[in-house]
């Protein structure tokens, strides 16, 4: 498959919070995102587990920066029932890139790299203390 790199493909956008980019640890995904964009194409096994709050490994492409990555994905079961990626979320993601609250980020299953692919879609916003 051919991706335009102009206008990458996603099929849900997810908004940076401080809580993505801060000291959690993690990536925090909407309930329904992860189960109508990334579970219903992991296998019935990998289900059973991240349902019962076990974490999978799963590989991360950055497609800004060409590189992949393994990270976990788990279902929070014990509090909200959100899902989320963590497992070097913010070493791979956040640090490497300076990515910052407020950022956009776009998110795809790529089924032909069994992967989740992930765009930066808009630059973070400018910082206020320094704006060199």
């Amino acid at each position: 498959m051919d991706f335009d790199l102009n206008m990458p493909p996603y099929t849900f956008v997810k908004t940076l919070s401080a809580s993505d980019v801060g000291s959690q640890s993690r990536l925090m995904l909407q309930r329904s995102d992860a189960e109508n964009h990334i579970l219903s194409h992991l296998s019935e096994e990998n289900n059973i587990a991240i349902q019962a709050g076990e974490g999978v490994m799963i590989r991360v492409c950055d497609r800004n920066s060409d590189t992949e990555h393994v990270l976990v994905l788990k279902r929070m079961v014990n509090t909200t029932g959100s899902y989320v990626l963590n497992g070097g979320w913010i070493r791979e993601f956040v640090n490497r890139r300076g990515w910052k609250e407020g950022q956009k980020i776009g998110l795809f299953w790529n089924s032909n790299k069994n992967s989740l692919d992930i765009y930066m879609l808009h630059p973070p916003p400018a910082d206020k203390k320094n704006p060199n």
